[in-house]
């Protein structure tokens, strides 16, 4: 998957949540803790994302940095 689309929202959301902290009052507001949330999904989809593409490297190396098989 591309995380292009993904990093582009998660900005969005940065912009959004910083206005609406400078409008509102208080950082408990339901509107700012609901796209705080947003946003915490995303990261966490982004850092899942980033762990499988680090490990299929690895696989990747290893199986690259093997001999082949003598049959």
């Amino acid at each position: 998957m591309d995380p292009h689309p993904l990093i582009h929202r998660l900005e969005q959301l940065q912009r959004r949540l910083c206005e609406m902290a400078a409008q509102l009052d208080k950082l408990t507001d339901p509107e700012i803790v609901a796209v705080s949330e947003e946003a915490d999904r995303l990261i966490v989809q982004l850092q899942r994302m980033h762990m499988e593409e680090q490990s299929l490297k690895k696989i990747e190396a290893k199986s690259a940095a093997e001999p082949p098989s003598l049959s």
